[in-house]
């Protein structure tokens, strides 16, 4: 028999079982109306903690406009349902409510129950539907947990969403004008009387990384599988899924999956748990509508350990039926294309794309994994961009290239290839025409890769093209909204703008959220400058929490950051000059990067020939950052200086 995972809270002899949103008192359903059920769900979720009126009335009641008396009327309910667990909703006055019991949170398999196939009119609604009574819903003859039914039964209102399936054992509708055959919408039920339009499809999935059940032991295979569901649904381009740097902040996190959903402005949410017993892989999978927190669809999929590519295969076809309900012939072909016949193969790469999402990358332990891949079979495609990508933030270019022009001869249509070639042609080889070309490319087979956006909108900002840059960020951040990457280079080409302002604002929003971000701090020292602050007072107050950050991070290495906390302390800006320009000078040999940062103190302090003199050095050692030389205002000193201008051209700027 089929499973599927079941999220439960529970709290002295209550049962909430989130998933159908169903609650019991000792094993027994209690009749309780939907709105009420979301009622709970909403305090449970955020127990101990004051949930205001306006908060509840939003998740409760997204779809209706709804006045505080209806808040009222649910929490009696709610408190009556209960009994004397209704206690443990405490109500602040004038502020809203607070769940105060201890919540356990599990999650546990349960038995699909399929509802008998009926044939299906699908029908399209040219008008608005009014439905006119209110009808009143019982959970009181609901089975217990152990035999919950997979399709929820449909009653009273039509769901919002943008079709519309009539089953014809419950089609109990009025002749209403209704005119040709197209897509579906669900139903559900409601105790409010609610106009009915349609909205939008699933057009943005966020696909969370699968839980091990086995202890970790399955992580490698769980994050690896989530990361190609990724790749293979980002294919459809009439789909927006979230990229793996979005959602991998949703492993080990507390937060329930449809809120972070919200988090990630994403329609739906895929979430699931894959699980090894004796020789056999088994992935549970639900689709969980973000705006309702309803499950719209779950499957159990399972194979041999040894035949984990048939799983990808199935499950990817799945979940593509499930969201693009009919696919095209050029989307069939997609999905059938296959990396690699070979599982080996495939595990190995796996486990290297593992360590490459973990940053274990820095000590290449990935390529061993990738190599390996290459030696069973040497037309998978998939370990060369691997080995690419982990090369191309380094200064072994040549050895990225390589491996990007064997990934491409395997696969033409891998857009992440051409977006890496793209990076590697502005950073490393100063091919602008090139970079453009690739990205363009990248683009043109993934219009919905926030990748390829932020990396052309990288190039448009170096090339000065600032508004075009803008609309290429802005795009790359709403296909990745929580990258603060993304954030910062949008507030960077603010600072490019000149717009110093709104360049602090948005850098300061991103330190909100993570005030370890070591990008946002460092723009920020060149912002405040520019907005009036002392460049030497910034920069070190900057030098000294990334030398305490790094302890922090590596307790055995110890920094002596007194020295510079004192010149701060007395504001000598002098001093503070002085032991920046020392400490550069000694990071020469094994840092050639102080080539540029040397270059660009100097010309703060108006020394323009040592200020060339180190960018010479700079251009010639190919720093990665050295082409935003030709955008960045700290350079204004220089810039109308011939031999500036020189390495501008030798750059083909």
């Amino acid at each position: 028999m089929k499973k599927q995972i079941n999220q439960f809270y529970d709290f002295g002899p209550i049962r909430l079982d989130a998933t159908n949103r169903l609650i019991y008192r000792d094993g027994a359903s209690l009749g309780v109306q939907p709105r009420v059920v979301e009622t709970l769900l909403v305090l449970v979720k955020n127990a101990h903690q004051i949930v205001d009126k306006d908060s509840l009335l939003d998740a409760v009641w997204h779809d209706a406009a709804v006045e505080e008396g209806g808040l009222k009327r649910n929490i009696s309910l709610l408190r009556k349902a209960l009994g004397d667990e209704g206690r443990f909703i405490e109500t602040l006055p004038k502020r809203g409510y607070r769940f105060t019991a201890e919540v356990k949170e599990s999650w546990e398999e349960a038995p699909f129950h399929e509802i008998d196939e009926v044939p299906d009119v699908i029908l399209q609604r040219r008008a608005t539907l009014k439905i006119t009574h209110e009808e009143e819903i019982t959970d009181a003859n609901v089975p217990a947990p152990a035999a919950i039914v997979k399709n929820e039964t449909v009653t009273g209102v039509a769901r919002r969403n943008q079709a519309l399936v009539f089953s014809l054992r419950i089609l109990v509708l009025p002749a209403i004008a209704l005119t040709a055959l197209a897509g579906f919408y669900f139903l559900r039920g409601s105790e409010d009387s609610a106009t009915v339009t349609a909205s939008p499809a699933i057009r943005t999935i966020a696909v969370l990384p699968l839980r091990s059940l086995n202890n970790n032991s399955q992580n490698s295979f769980a994050l690896g599988l989530t990361d190609s569901l990724i790749s293979r649904l980002g294919k459809f381009n009439r789909l927006t899924v979230r990229p793996f740097s979005a959602v991998e902040k949703f492993i080990g996190s507390r937060k329930d999956a449809v809120a972070f959903g919200q988090e990630l402005k994403s329609d739906a949410v895929l979430e699931g748990t894959i699980q090894s017993i004796d020789t056999r892989v088994r992935v549970n999978l639900r689709l969980v509508d973000v705006k309702t927190g309803r499950q719209l669809w779950a499957d159990s999929f399972e194979e041999t350990a040894s035949d984990i590519l048939k799983l990808q295969d199935a499950i990817s076809g799945k979940v593509a039926q499930v969201l693009l309900i009919k696919l095209k012939r050029e989307e069939e072909l997609l999905l059938a294309k296959s990396a690699t016949t070979n599982a080996e193969a495939y595990r190995l790469y796996l486990i290297g794309r593992e360590k490459w999402m973990k940053r274990e990358w820095w000590n290449r332990d990935c390529l061993a994994f990738y190599r390996q891949a290459i030696e069973l079979d040497p037309n998978f495609a998939l370990p060369y961009m691997g080995i690419a990508d982990l090369y191309a933030f380094t200064y072994e270019s040549k050895l990225a290239e390589d491996a990007l022009a064997k990934a491409i001869e395997l696969d033409p249509t891998l857009h992440e290839a051409y977006a890496t070639r793209g990076f590697l042609q502005m950073f490393h080889r100063w091919d602008w025409a090139g970079a453009e070309r690739s990205l363009g490319q990248a683009i043109e087979l993934a219009p919905n890769s926030s990748k390829a956006h932020h990396w052309y909108g990288v190039y448009l900002s170096i090339r000065g093209r600032l508004n075009e840059a803008q609309r290429e960020m802005e795009k790359a951040l709403e296909l990745d909204p929580t990258a603060l990457v993304i954030m910062t280079d949008l507030a960077e080409l603010h600072y490019f703008k000149s717009d110093y302002a709104r360049a602090e604002s948005e850098l300061e929003k991103v330190l909100t959220i993570d005030p370890n971000f070591l990008n946002a701090r460092m723009h920020l020292v060149k912002v405040r400058y520019k907005r009036g602050a002392s460049y030497f007072l910034e920069d070190a107050a900057f030098r000294i929490f990334q030398l305490k950050l790094r302890e922090s991070e590596t307790p055995a290495q110890e920094f002596d950051t007194s020295r510079l906390e004192e010149l701060l302390t007395k504001k000598d800006e002098q001093a503070l000059q002085r032991e920046s320009e020392e400490d550069l000078l000694k990071d020469l040999k094994t840092h050639p990067e102080s080539y540029l940062a040397l270059a660009r103190q100097y010309s703060l302090t108006g020394e323009k020939e040592k200020s060339l003199r180190a960018l010479e050095k700079a251009w010639a050692a190919k720093i990665f950052t050295m082409p935003f030389v030709a955008v960045d205002p700290l350079w204004e000193t220089v810039r109308p200086e011939s031999g500036f201008q020189d390495i501008l051209r030798r750059m083909n700027l």
